[in-house]
């Protein structure tokens, strides 16, 4: 369940105060929860309204995603309904992205999801760990590259980077590097076999006329 050591972060939350700083403190935590839970249903309401692909419902979720802190590189995103994001501020998406309903990013450390990213429901991005020994939390970041399909119900984990093109099967939990354009699925996640490399202009998108 871990990351490369040399990967790792320590994390924690900030201590608990007394007076007026702990008042202080969770009130400014309690706003900010606030501002992602708002922005997080209104992604959720142009999810289960749209279909990926649709140019208004991207701009608006691009727009509400951009003000929760992500870094959006375009408009040309779709989020399905139910999807939660935790510490938002350190994601990043690329073009054409696609994330399925009931998935959940919790990025601890940075996320990085690369362009044409396909999504099913259900997926599950969590940067966060512990160490195995002391439970001392920990986190690392998780790198998508261009190009990758994940099937529903796919976990990964901290600190894994998955290469350009790869396909992730159902169910798969990813906990080490996956190549670019290799097919991989299990539990735990193995690659299975390499995949052709199909030009740009053949490959299916949502958002191929957006």
């Amino acid at each position: 369940m871990s990351a490369p050591a040399n990967s790792l972060t320590i994390w924690n939350e900030q201590p608990r105060r007394s007076g007026f700083s702990w008042l202080a403190a969770n009130l400014g935590h309690v706003a900010a929860q606030l501002r992602v839970a708002l922005f997080s249903r209104f992604i959720s309401i142009l999810g289960s309204l749209s279909t990926p692909g649709m140019k208004p419902a991207g701009r608006l979720q691009a727009w509400a995603l951009r003000r929760m802190g992500v870094k959006c590189a375009s408009s040309q995103v779709w989020i399905g309904p139910h999807v939660y994001f935790d510490y938002p501020q350190h994601l990043e998406l690329g073009r054409r992205v696609t994330i399925g309903a009931e998935s959940r990013i919790t990025a601890r450390s940075r996320v990085v999801i690369g362009d044409d990213f396909l999504g099913a429901p259900g997926l599950m991005l969590n940067t966060g760990t512990h160490d195995i020994a002391t439970l001392v939390p920990q986190s690392a970041p998780i790198v998508v590259g261009p190009g990758v399909w994940c099937g529903a119900r796919v976990t990964i984990g901290a600190g894994v980077t998955i290469g350009a093109g790869a396909v992730l099967g159902s169910g798969a939990v990813v906990l080490r590097d996956i190549p670019a354009r290799h097919l991989a699925f299990g539990v735990p996640c193995r690659p299975q076999r390499p995949l052709p490399e199909v030009p740009a202009e053949k490959r299916w998108s949502n958002f191929r006329n957006s």
